[in-house]
């Protein structure tokens, strides 16, 4: 169980308020959470220290090297993978063009890859980009705009089949996506998974080696850490696959992978916010985060004029909604909004292919409202009300 106001306590930027003292609601979380104190203290930690390049003779360069080590434990620990496997980067995006671009050379013209219209476009743009490069064709698998589920009728692969694609979760309508079904054809075939689970990952365990999954990919921002990117992959990919690099860059292990010297401090960061989660543990934030969704979609049913687009219950989702609103264009409910110290987006946020299946792409998308462990029952009413006052 979750003790809210213990939890709230050890996030900084959650006392702040609004110019009348109204405490600010960051319904904004599907974008980027806010951190704890935890982590915040480990960067600033790391840099008091004093930082060094890794693989050097003396103590601040082996402090690196350990700090290193033992955040690719907790990162494989965190998504059920492989330490060894484990790759550091800027962000979620730029680990998938990495991964694309060595793929390049196993690609030929007339092989398949297989995305979905769930997507985030970080895990669609790197392939259709991949696909021209190659003369492979991808194929789709298509999303229910009335359910807001994945028609897995429409996932199809064939002997051609070189990379299934798919999300563990959606970033616009909050649809949890199990990855058996992907796993399983690719299995049928010999491609590669590839699973973006940036969206997944505060929200709900990952176990990469139970699902059978090869590649997962993931963004400490999204989970109560800094700005940065982590990729699991099964080693013996890693091995296979040749990344672009430098020559002095390592030639084997995840050090080959990654462009220049890391961000030793974002990846200290990114430990803090491993071990918080830890602590709190994801089950206790599973229940709590029910029982934060039962109550926004039960205040929904009081706004007719806010219409839901996605999954209308508790089953099967994050608690993350998109939304419209009669009269008010996404952009101008999300400015009003904001003026009531309510934080949300609006627009596609990156998910291009599942805004224009819903039919939203050229009327501004939607206005998204995402809560996390840390928001609270006032929280969701907070929203709500501001949301009735649209109407």
């Amino acid at each position: 169980m979750i003790a809210l106001d213990a939890v709230r306590a050890r996030f900084p930027a959650l006392r702040a308020t609004t110019d009348d003292g109204r405490p600010i609601v960051h319904a904004d979380a599907p974008g980027g959470t806010q951190v704890p104190d935890r982590v915040i203290e480990a960067m600033a930690g790391h840099l008091r220290a004093g930082t060094a390049n890794a693989h050097g003779a003396f103590a601040t360069s082996q402090a690196a090297d350990a700090l290193c080590a033992d955040v690719r434990d907790r990162v494989a620990a965190f998504v059920g993978g492989w330490a060894d496997g484990v790759v550091f980067g800027p962000n979620m995006t730029t680990l998938t063009l990495h991964v694309a671009d060595a793929l390049e050379s196993e690609l030929h013209a007339g092989d398949r890859m297989v995305c979905t219209r769930l997507d985030h476009d970080a895990n669609v743009s790197p392939w259709l980009h991949l696909a021209a490069r190659t003369g492979a064709a991808v194929d789709w698998v298509d999303l229910d705009p009335v359910t807001g589920t994945l028609d897995l009728d429409t996932l199809h692969v064939d002997g051609r089949t070189r990379l299934v694609a798919f999300p563990g979760a959606s970033n616009a309508l909050g649809t949890l996506v199990d990855p058996a079904p992907f796993v399983d054809a690719a299995a049928d075939v010999g491609a590669v998974t590839f699973m973006d689970a940036v969206h997944a990952a505060p929200h709900v365990p990952i176990d990469q080696r139970g699902a059978g999954v090869d590649v997962v990919v993931c963004s400490p921002y999204k989970f109560f850490g800094p700005h940065a990117g982590v990729l699991s992959a099964d080693p013996v990919l890693l091995a296979r696959w040749t990344p672009r690099k430098i020559r002095p860059s390592p030639d084997s292990g995840p050090e080959r992978w990654q462009n220049g010297t890391a961000a030793f401090e974002a990846i200290a960061g990114t430990g803090a916010a491993l071990s918080y989660l830890d602590d709190i543990g994801m089950d206790a934030v599973g229940v709590h985060e029910r029982d934060l969704s039962r109550r926004f979609l039960a205040g929904l049913e009081r706004l007719p004029h806010v219409r839901l687009h996605g999954v209308d219950g508790v089953d099967g989702r994050t608690p993350t909604f998109a939304v419209t609103v009669a009269g008010h264009a996404p952009g101008a409910a999300a400015e009003r909004l904001a003026a009531e110290g309510v934080y949300v987006w609006a627009g596609h946020y990156y998910a291009v292919e599942p805004m224009r299946r819903l039919g939203l792409l050229d009327d501004g998308g939607a206005v998204r409202i995402g809560f996390v462990h840390y928001h609270g029952a006032d929280d969701v009413e907070r929203v709500l009300e501001a949301l009735d006052r649209l109407g």
